[in-house]
């Protein structure tokens, strides 16, 4: 996606490890939002209560971090400029990173929307 698609989008907070900026919803079949990783940030481990959840890294490198259900690792991935990922809580849980000493902008695409999720 060409950067100026969604950097009217990408709000950075310094005081917070990332921000979740909402790009559109119907509020019953998706949601997407674009998160934007301030360097060497994660989230916590969460899960996903919809039917999971698709990402792509739109600038900088991220990595992700999956657990089974007794929050053992299962995997270490990265993912670079461009790719894709996709999880469900019948894959794992998991947690986001920012990769290196860089920002990172990532796509993630909910579908169908949720309000809450569990967070460890």
């Amino acid at each position: 996606s060409p950067t100026d698609d969604w950097l009217k989008y990408a709000i950075f907070n310094e005081d917070k490890p990332y921000t979740r900026n909402l790009i559109s919803t119907d509020h019953e079949t998706y949601t997407l939002l674009l998160l934007c990783w301030n360097p060497e940030q994660e989230s916590p481990i969460h899960d996903h209560p919809s039917d999971g959840c698709w990402l792509q890294v739109l600038e900088g490198s991220i990595k992700e971090v999956r657990y089974d259900k007794e929050l053992k690792t299962i995997a270490e991935l990265e993912y670079n400029h461009g790719e894709l990922s996709y999880i469900t809580d019948n894959i794992g849980y998991h947690k986001i990173s920012s990769n290196n000493k860089k920002r990172a902008v990532t796509l993630h695409l909910y579908a169908p929307p949720f309000d809450t999720c569990h967070c460890w």
